[in-house]
């Protein structure tokens, strides 16, 4: 499966294409923090959530009334083999590498495939962007686990000692990303799902990330049809 993970998701790094659930937030904008944060996403206002990369076209996920953990709903992936991979995203400002495992690296899910998506530029790799995408997988299990520590992680392109696919620390790819003078930035960050059987189904909320945690909500006072307090990021 991480074979065709990596066909997935390894073209263009910057590519614009069709909007899926809104246009992620603009790179250039201050890096993602606790208090530069997409606190919710909702049906009708995805607070910059969303999949704009043509090589990923309409596979942004959507916020649903399913229920994860909370009573408000979550970002539901469903996945057939015409459409055999979903991806939002979010973007991180240009956040340094460096930042990203020192905070919890969390999202609740129910039973199904779901994957942490980092994005960088300026990586230690065989392209002029040095463009990469980290990637970990969940247990298929429901629940909520902290990747940030995990030495389950592996990248999509080589880097210095350690060839894409393999895995390794978050710590350990960032050291050879930025190996030789090299400084790793965070695009954007999300979520994918692409199960090996093709046809599947998760749902994920409370998606923390540098301390800014996202909740996917439906229904009730943060969702759709309510208050739509702290939306701005």
């Amino acid at each position: 499966m991480r074979r065709s993970v990596i066909r997935g998701i390894v073209a263009g790094a910057a590519a614009v294409g069709a909007v899926g659930l809104v246009a992620p937030a603009v790179a250039g904008a201050a890096p993602v923090s606790p208090t530069n944060c997409a606190k919710v996403a909702t049906p009708t206002s995805g607070n910059g959530w969303g999949n704009t990369f043509t090589d990923e076209a309409g596979q942004a996920g959507k916020v649903t009334a399913t229920n994860v953990v909370d009573k408000d709903g979550s970002l539901e992936f469903m996945t057939t083999p015409e459409k055999p991979r979903g991806a939002s995203y979010h973007a991180a400002g240009q956040l340094p590498l460096t930042d990203v495992a020192k905070k919890p690296l969390t999202f609740e899910k129910t039973t199904g495939n779901a994957n942490w998506q980092i994005r960088v530029t300026g990586a230690n790799v065989n392209s002029s962007d040095g463009f990469a995408t980290f990637v970990w997988s969940a247990p298929d299990a429901a629940g909520k686990e902290n990747a940030a520590a995990s030495n389950q992680w592996w990248a999509t392109r080589d880097l210095p000692g350690i060839p894409r696919g393999t895995n390794a620390t978050l710590e350990k790819l960032t050291d050879a990303a930025n190996s030789e003078n090299h400084k790793t930035v965070v695009d954007h960050y999300g979520i994918s799902s692409q199960p090996s059987g093709k046809t599947g189904k998760v749902n994920v909320d409370n998606v923390s990330f540098n301390g800014c945690t996202t909740n996917f909500a439906a229904t009730g006072a943060a969702g759709a049809f309510g208050s739509l307090d702290s939306l701005i990021p």
